[in-house]
């Protein structure tokens, strides 16, 4: 089942646990393991000494999610807090009940937010893990492993790292040098390099939204060089630009 951005960006409840997808077999989907363990933090309970206030209330959880398929499981702890929740029923009766919400913080072992294909290298795949592992708690820091992926994507290809000099060439320059035949993903490789930029500030205030889009980049820029299919859509195309017709099938 596909995540919705929304999922991924925003808190939920107990009734309502996105279906996150398993990362040992990236096929199964993860769901609570008995219930979510919560309680109010002992600094935002001194926070209503002079009275209840609901946004003043925090909450600290952890869980265990099991996967559906493999059986395998990942821990997530995070904040939270209250909401008032109003519904009406078919006789047109109010109803209200307080809602815990959850947001979460930390997954362990990190959700697998990026579809690396196979072809992809392991010095890239490091660096996208690290992405991963950050995204809910330091969005901003997760953009700026993605750009060092995309660095080390570079380094694959072949692109010079250093100057003649001995001197470390700048991520744009590196971009520039890519072949003609790689134009089409220069504009990805600008749009890491610009989010990342960003995350790299300490006073970086990037979001989660933020660092989806960077991952959604990812994901197309690994498509484009690394799937094994658009690959071989390549080299047929190659092949039939170079014998400016058809060349034929065997086998």
């Amino acid at each position: 089942m596909q995540l919705k951005r929304n999922q991924l960006e925003y808190a939920f409840t107990a009734s309502n646990v996105p279906p996150y997808a398993c990362p040992h077999c990236e096929t199964g989907i993860l769901q609570v393991q008995g219930k979510l363990d919560s309680h109010v933090t002992e600094a935002s309970k001194k926070d209503q000494d002079y009275g209840f206030d609901p946004d003043l209330v925090v909450l600290s959880f952890r869980g265990e999610l099991v996967c559906t398929t493999c059986s395998d499981t990942v821990s997530v702890v995070g904040t939270g807090g209250v909401e008032i929740e109003h519904e009406v029923d078919e006789n047109g009766d109010w109803s209200s009940e307080w809602v815990e919400y959850f947001n979460p913080r930390f997954f362990h072992p990190p959700l697998k937010l990026v579809n690396c294909p196979e072809k992809t290298p392991y010095t890239v795949k490091e660096k996208i893990w690290a992405a991963c592992e950050a995204y809910f708690c330091q969005p901003g820091s997760s953009c700026n492993s993605l750009r060092t992926a995309a660095e080390e994507i570079l380094t694959d290809l072949k692109i010079d790292l250093k100057k003649a000099d001995g001197s470390y060439l700048s991520f744009s320059s590196r971009i520039n040098q890519l072949p003609p035949e790689r134009d089409a993903v220069k504009a990805l490789f600008d749009a890491v390099r610009w989010l990342g930029n960003h995350g790299s500030h300490s006073d970086s205030s990037l979001s989660r939204s933020d660092a989806l889009d960077a991952f959604d980049v990812m994901n197309l820029l690994l498509e484009e060089l690394y799937s094994e299919s658009r690959l071989k859509a390549r080299e047929l195309a190659k092949r039939i630009n170079d014998a400016k017709g058809p060349v034929g099938r065997h086998g």
